[in-house]
């Protein structure tokens, strides 16, 4: 299922564990993507267990997309421990009650995921996905997934996504590059957000607060507030990544030191 790649321009980091039906239109959404010049991305899907089909989807996926996908099994972080250091905290709130959109019966939310066969078809030819997972199946942690990734990563920019993430507009890393191009100081780009899903006044407050920063200076002061961009809204810089990330071993919040 692999074939020589083209020259990747931006690298999209995607932990997964027990992400369906949603992880199908997130890789919709970000393999249908169109970059200036026809640049080619790669969406780096770091399954990290679960027993929801997650895994089945993403190889099905990609067998439809054949020379275009990679299934990449690895050793790394083998000496880490083989679970998920979150789950040894308490949940703030049953499952259920946390994300009610997991509850099958919720009105007005259609949850049919898309076909393998679907995502296949709106996908363009020069991108590419590349499932990683570890050899043992074990769930480690959504750091430890994103740190997976970012060590195969090969292109100079990063995104991040989670796995319940839309970007609906073909064009949307497009503009986000023009941007961070046109800025050569900058480190990162961001855009605007809007919440999907079943309705929460607390999150709605804190979206419509980020999505009011719209300079360098105010987004530099809101850090001081809450956190002024979610990740996954932005375009980085790799270098600039891997410099915050030194202090931590290269390794995102709870993944292991690189050993990769």
């Amino acid at each position: 299922m692999s074939s020589e790649p083209t020259r990747v321009a931006l690298s999209v980091i995607l932990p997964v564990y027990n992400a369906m039906p949603w992880l199908t239109v997130a890789l919709r959404d970000m393999l249908k993507q169109q970059l200036p010049g026809g640049a080619s991305l790669e969406v780096l899907a770091a399954f990290d267990g679960g027993d929801d089909g997650s895994l089945g989807f993403l190889l099905a996926l990609a067998n439809e997309l054949g020379a275009r996908a990679t299934d990449e099994l690895s050793t790394a972080g083998g000496a880490a421990p083989a679970s998920n250091p979150a789950l040894l905290q308490p949940l703030r709130a049953p499952e259920t009650e946390d994300h009610p959109s997991f509850d099958a019966a919720q009105p007005g939310v259609d949850q049919r995921p898309l076909s393998a066969a679907e995502v296949a078809a709106a996908s363009r030819p020069e991108h590419r996905l590349r499932v990683l997972r570890y050899r043992d199946g074990a769930n480690r942690g959504q750091g430890a997934a994103m740190s997976l990734a970012l060590a195969h990563a090969r292109a100079p920019l990063l995104a991040q996504m989670e796995s319940d993430d839309e970007r609906r507009p073909a064009d949307a890393f497009a503009r986000m590059l023009a941007a961070l191009q046109a800025q050569p100081t900058w480190d990162a780009v961001s855009c605007q957000a809007e919440l999907v899903g079943w309705p929460r006044p607390g999150m709605e407050q804190y979206v419509a607060w980020q999505n009011s920063l719209l300079s360098p200076e105010q987004m530099a002061a809101g850090r001081f507030v809450e956190i002024p961009a979610l990740h996954q809204t932005a375009i980085f810089r790799r270098e600039a990544v891997e410099e915050v990330l030194a202090t931590s071993g290269g390794r995102y919040r709870d993944g292991p030191r690189r050993h990769w």
